[in-house]
């Protein structure tokens, strides 16, 4: 565990996630991007971003992150820090529910997280994807996941989507691979023509630091089968998000 004075200072992000959930259900939409920028403003030191001119001027794109943790850190700085930095609205592409296996608080903790959770989604006009853990959701639930995922990017030729495609905490803080299915989910949306712009989050010298790489389309060898897609384009993924990490 870092010590806490090699960390850096993070503002208090509750009570701009309770006015969400509260404005969700009076119909109230807010800017993710607005939000972001304020809290990242408030960060101390401030935000370190290099590659930002890999960022694409126009045009609808994937932005890939790596899902970085370590106790204390909120995953939701991982959204923030990268919407504070694109200029135009991302859409995140967010779980469904937290999940607390094995532990005693999970019985309250789960239905209470699926509503604030149902209510950022809403506030922000984010897209929902059934938890990653083993034994949470079905196949059926993911497959309809993805399908409303696949449904928005066909009725908004423009839009940028943000995903973690690790899609849960990896213990120790280490890069991690995506579940089943999820290569083939994002080398779907690079086939509408969602480039992928990788992205890496993590926190060194007393700072939370943000780099970017140049965003780039898939491609596969010619002999790929249907089988090996998954695996291929989820090691690709991540070894270019990996790239930036130190």
């Amino acid at each position: 565990m870092p010590d806490p004075e090699d960390l850096p200072h993070y503002p208090i992000i509750e009570l701009t996630a309770l006015r969400t959930v509260l404005g969700s259900r009076l119909g109230v939409r807010r800017s993710f991007r607005k939000d972001a920028c304020k809290l990242i403003s408030r960060l101390t030191p401030p935000l370190d971003v290099s590659g930002k001119e890999h960022i694409p001027a126009s045009g609808s794109y994937l932005i890939t992150a790596n899902h970085y943790s370590r106790p204390g850190f909120s995953t939701s700085w991982i959204a923030l820090s990268i919407s504070s930095v694109i200029e135009d609205e991302v859409t995140w592409i967010t779980v469904t529910e937290w999940v607390y296996p094995h532990q005693r608080r999970e019985r309250v903790m789960r239905p209470v997280m699926r509503w604030v959770l149902t209510g950022i989604r809403k506030g922000y006009g984010f897209l929902a994807m059934p938890t990653m853990v083993p034994g949470y959701a079905t196949p059926q639930q993911r497959a309809e996941g993805v399908r409303k995922v696949l449904h928005a990017v066909k009725q908004n030729p423009n839009i940028i989507l943000g995903l973690t495609p690790e899609g849960m905490d990896v213990p120790g803080g280490r890069l991690g691979m995506p579940p089943p299915g999820a290569g083939k989910f994002m080398y779907s949306l690079n086939r509408m023509g969602l480039k992928i712009l990788p992205a890496a989050i993590f926190e060194q010298e007393g700072r939370i630091n943000l780099s970017f790489a140049a965003a780039y389309d898939l491609a596969l060898p010619p002999e790929t089968t249907s089988a090996d897609i998954d695996s291929l384009v989820s090691h690709e993924v991540m070894g270019r998000i990996g790239q930036l990490l130190p």
